[in-house]
C-alpha cells in the first residue's frame, strides 16, 4: 500500500505532466497573443464551465456519506457563490470581459464547441454518477490547475487598456484563493486514500479530467489564436 504523501506526490506529478496545467493556451494569454476577438469565443465558452460548476459539485457534496469531506466540498461551493459577503465569481468573470464590449451569452445560448460540452458532461457524468473516488480525484486536478490558469488568463487581461483594477477583481480574488481550493480538496481526497483501490480510482478520475480539460484548451486555442501559415 502506498503511503498517503507519496501517493499525492506522484498524482501532483502526473497531473502537472498534463496540459491541463499549462499548454499553448495558456502560454498564448501569457505572451499578449491574444485579442479582444479571440476573448469573445473564449468567454462564452469558458462561462459554460465556470457557471456551471458550484452546482454539479454541489451534486457530489450530497453523494459523499463522510460529513468530513462534504464540509471541505461545501468550503469551494461556498467561495465560488461568494463566501456570502462578496460577488458569485462568474459575475466576476463577467466584469472582467465588460470593459473589453465583450457581453457573455446565457447559458444554453451560444454555440459550444464539442469540448466545451463534453467537459462539462463529463464532469456531471463524474460527480453524479462515478465512484467518490474518481470524482474527488477529478475535483482534485481541476483545483490543481486552477492557480496556473487564472495566473495565465490574468497576464493576458491586464494587457487590454480597457482594463482596470476594478474589472480585474476575478483574477486578484483567484490568485489568492485557488491555494485554500487545492488545500480544502487535499484534505477531502485524504479521506478516501489508504486502499490501492481507492488510489487507482483517485488516480482514474483525476487523469480522466486532465484530458478533459487538455481537450478544451487544446480546441479553444485552435479556434482563437491566429496559427501560424505553414508552406
Amino acid at each position: 500500500m502506498q503511503p498517503t504523501e507519496e501517493f499525492f506526490d506522484a498524482l501532483n506529478r502526473d497531473v502537472k505532466a498534463t496540459e491541463c496545467v499549462d499548454n499553448p493556451f495558456f502560454a498564448a494569454f501569457r505572451n499578449g497573443e491574444i485579442t479582444v476577438e479571440d476573448i469573445k469565443v473564449f468567454a462564452d465558452q469558458y462561462y459554460l464551465y465556470i457557471r456551471t460548476f458550484p452546482q454539479i459539485l454541489a451534486g457530489l457534496s450530497h453523494r459523499v456519506e463522510d460529513e468530513k469531506i462534504r464540509m471541505e466540498l461545501a468550503k469551494t461551493i461556498v467561495s465560488e457563490l461568494g463566501g456570502g459577503e462578496g460577488e458569485i465569481h462568474f459575475k466576476l468573470f463577467e466584469k472582467a470581459c465588460a470593459p473589453l464590449g465583450v457581453k457573455i451569452a446565457g447559458i444554453g445560448e451560444a454555440d459550444y464547441m464539442p469540448e466545451t460540452v463534453a467537459l462539462v458532461d463529463g464532469i456531471k457524468k463524474m460527480f453524479l454518477e462515478g465512484s467518490i473516488e474518481s470524482a474527488l480525484g477529478g475535483h482534485y486536478t481541476i483545483e490543481l490547475s486552477g492557480l496556473p490558469m487564472i495566473a495565465s488568463f490574468y497576464e493576458g487581461f491586464r494587457l487590454f487598456p480597457e482594463s482596470n483594477v476594478e474589472s480585474l477583481e476575478y483574477f486578484y480574488l483567484h490568485l489568492l484563493i485557488e491555494r485554500e481550493h487545492v488545500e480544502w480538496i487535499h484534505d477531502a481526497v485524504a479521506q478516501v486514500t489508504g486502499a490501492d483501490e481507492a488510489h487507482a480510482e483517485i488516480r482514474k478520475g483525476a487523469l480522466q479530467m486532465a484530458e478533459l480539460l487538455g481537450n478544451f484548451w487544446r480546441a479553444l486555442h485552435a479556434k482563437t489564436v491566429k496559427q501560424p501559415v505553414t508552406a
